[in-house]
């Protein structure tokens, strides 16, 4: 089983550096092989190797002899080549109006791209009218986590450390505390960025926020994943990004909520069951408690928790607070 992840590595490992020596040569034109090597810290050998797998894949490499020479792509140009599908062009006007109202990284950069390809006139009809809505951050934020978006895509293709101070909040205060942190991957969530890996502090896998960061360095010192970690399965068995307990939860929902409930996949675990026809009883095991605590109070008094006892204590705690808070505020 070890060898097989090790093996798997490997291979995820090669990809990404053929990749990375496609990437460069789009930018760069023309690079010698010593530096192509240079750049994804391998030796020149393995840059002939990664050759031979993008020509495997239609990605051909020329070469240039004499002191200015160096690889080159021989067939930068994709395009006239491709027949888009009908579905293929939505799919991609979608996810350009998509891309540039959810307001990521490289928007402005992705709008310009998918416009050059759909600037072809036989391309040019159809327009897919398509928003989408969320929470976003700051421009200050996004253009500040830029840099560091592309250093943790570059530390987890290279499996380089990443050592960085990092902002908690904790329920007592923020907290800010040095950690060593292998990269697995990047994922955006309710519009902002976040990164997983290994943190050597906690000796289990986490969850980053990018804009908590607050000063980082890509260390020289290399890591092997320590073990299967699929964010997929995680994410199916959370609320949110919370990979906590799992709790037996049961509701009853009231219409109006009842209504939006039964419109959505919550879980896949999921059982909703009609008491009648404005009620539901909902049940579900899942983790995700803080999150899960707060898309319930967003539902008012409109939800009824029959299960944990644990979260009807603090809701009702909850509750008390927000009394208490406005009451004061009246007595002023």
């Amino acid at each position: 089983m070890i060898l097989k992840r090790v093996r798997e590595v490997e291979i995820m490992s090669r990809i990404s550096n053929a990749l990375n020596m496609y990437f460069l040569l789009q930018v760069r034109s023309l690079m010698k092989v010593n530096e192509i090597a240079n750049e994804l810290e391998v030796s020149p050998r393995m840059i002939k190797e990664y050759k031979k797998d993008l020509e495997m894949a239609g990605i051909y490499i020329g070469s240039k002899l004499g002191r200015y020479g160096g690889y080159y792509l021989e067939n930068k140009r994709y395009l006239d080549g491709l027949s888009f599908t009908k579905d293929e062009l939505s799919a991609l006007k979608m996810a350009k109006e998509a891309i540039k109202s959810g307001k990521y990284h490289y928007s402005s950069k992705f709008e310009i791209l998918v416009s050059k390809i759909l600037n072809y006139e036989k391309y040019l009809d159809d327009n897919v009218s398509y928003y989408n809505k969320l929470v976003k951050e700051s421009d200050e934020t996004i253009e500040k986590e830029k840099r560091v978006w592309i250093d943790i895509n570059l530390a987890i293709n290279r499996s380089n450390k990443i050592k960085m101070e990092y902002k908690s909040i904790k329920e007592y205060g923020l907290e800010v505390k040095e950690r060593v942190v292998h990269p697995y991957g990047i994922f955006d969530y309710k519009g902002a960025t976040y990164f997983y890996g290994y943190c050597e502090n906690a000796e289990d896998v986490r969850f980053f926020k990018l804009s908590r960061i607050q000063q980082y360095h890509v260390l020289k010192e290399k890591f092997e994943i320590k073990y299967s970690f699929e964010l997929d399965e995680i994410m199916e068995k959370s609320f949110g990004i919370f990979n906590d307990e799992i709790i037996d939860l049961k509701l009853k929902i009231f219409y109006p909520m009842s209504e939006i409930v039964k419109e959505k996949q919550i879980s896949k675990n999921q059982k909703i069951t009609e008491i009648d026809s404005k009620t539901i009883l909902f049940e579900a095991k899942m983790n995700g408690y803080p999150e899960i605590k707060a898309w319930i109070m967003s539902m008012g008094s409109n939800v009824e928790v029959i299960k944990p006892d644990k979260l009807k204590e603090d809701i009702l705690k909850e509750t008390t607070k927000i009394n208490d808070l406005y009451n004061y505020k009246n007595f002023e």
